[in-house]
């Protein structure tokens, strides 16, 4: 039999959408094959501190923290690559001699400083295989002001849009939203005010006139340096389609995630579809959708799949990735709205649905393999290191 390979599952960190990382990377542990992957769970906890340990698998260890009592132990991932793995931490004091070199990391964050590059970097220091979008594409994806800009370049509709700074707002709040709306248009009203790097529909809010436009853009940026504000599609569809790294890439079926009211919230995405106990932990699988819908026409999935490829490969993602969109039902103009470089869930539920299905523990054993590929691949590369110019200052 041949030997487990030893996959770290990353997940939590210093984001507002911490309790979701939680919840994919639960999910994915649970999926995953353990006769192909030994898997290790690597917990950034919400202080900025990374433990592990089997009290990990457990959901209850999280709402009521205490590592010590989990017999959690500490661990640490130094940016060195003769290392190239993680390293414990005992008594305060790193310890550079006892590392566990897992084979790859599968990454389950969400949200600023995991899904954002920030974890993506310090991995290519460490020389540790990831999955996923790396640095670029994943700071790209996690910003909806440059996300747009290169869905135009691409030929993708995007609806208007104004970026403002909380350093305008702090300054004079009523001078940045009159500007807001002279620029948007007071017949474009409402407008939908959201946070430009954040997702799970954090910070987000709806103004129909400049008073609430005001509150909506305090709001925003109480959670961002930067916030959107675009006009509000009254007669609205979302569809959402997920993008694959195969070979060709590969798309989902579409499907409708379905909101209690207007846009989707944090509480439609994560915390509706089952009672208490059981919806809370599902993640965006406990969303309400339709997937795959048949009464909407094929060439709107269609113009969907192609959009979202496009996307997908100009910015040079990889993994999984889902794309969400916003169907004008007035116009039937499909726009671009943003990219889930790593989706709550993995997605998993749209490529069970997909011909051919793929199951959860396939699209892990994909999103493993593709990541161990592309390091190897990457290891090819002659590195373009070395001291020529010192030392040719040193002889001249």
């Amino acid at each position: 039999m041949a030997k487990r390979k030893c996959i770290a599952v990353m997940y939590g960190g210093r984001s507002s959408e911490h309790e979701i990382s939680i919840i994919t990377a639960l999910q994915s542990m649970q999926a995953i094959d353990p006769l192909s992957y030994e898997v290790i769970p690597v917990y950034l906890a919400l202080d900025g501190k990374w433990y592990t340990g089997e009290g990990l698998y457990d959901k209850k260890t999280y709402t009521r923290f205490d590592a010590e009592k989990k017999k959690l132990r500490e661990i640490l991932l130094p940016a060195d690559p003769s290392i190239r793995g993680f390293v414990p931490v005992e008594g305060g004091v790193v310890s550079l001699t006892k590392p566990f070199r897992p084979d790859a990391c599968l990454l389950a964050f969400h949200g600023q400083y995991g899904e954002d590059g920030c974890v993506q970097g310090l991995l290519e220091l460490a020389s540790i295989p990831y999955t996923g979008c790396q640095v670029m594409a994943s700071s790209v994806a996690m910003n909806k002001t440059v996300c747009k800009k290169v869905a135009q370049a691409e030929g993708i509709p995007t609806l208007p849009y104004v970026e403002v700074k909380r350093q305008a707002a702090v300054k004079d709040i009523c001078k940045l939203a009159k500007e807001v709306e002279d620029r948007l248009g007071k017949d474009s009203y409402p407008y939908f005010v959201k946070p430009v790097h954040l997702g799970s529909s954090i910070g987000i809010s709806k103004a129909g006139h400049l008073e609430a436009l005001k509150v909506s853009l305090a709001k925003a940026l109480q959670y961002d340096e930067k916030a959107l504000v675009e006009p509000c599609v009254t007669n609205i569809m979302e569809i959402n389609v997920a993008v694959l790294d195969t070979n060709p890439i590969r798309t989902s079926v579409v499907e409708i995630p379905l909101s209690s009211g207007g846009a989707l919230s944090y509480e439609d995405k994560y915390m509706r579809g089952g009672s208490k106990t059981s919806a809370a932990s599902q993640g965006m699988a406990s969303l309400q959708r339709v997937i795959d819908p048949v009464d909407l026409s094929c060439e709107i999935k269609r113009r969907a799949q192609d959009f979202a490829a496009r996307f997908y490969e100009s910015i040079g993602a990889k993994g999984i990735a889902r794309l969400d969109f916003i169907l004008d039902l007035n116009s039937d103009t499909l726009y671009f709205n943003e990219i889930n470089p790593i989706p709550g869930s993995l997605s998993f539920y749209l490529w069970e649905k997909s011909e051919p299905r793929m199951l959860y523990p396939d699209l892990i054993h994909h999103l493993i393999e593709s990541a161990l590929s592309g390091a190897a691949a990457k290891d090819c590369l002659v590195p373009l290191v070395g001291f020529k110019a010192l030392k040719y200052t040193e002889t001249n």
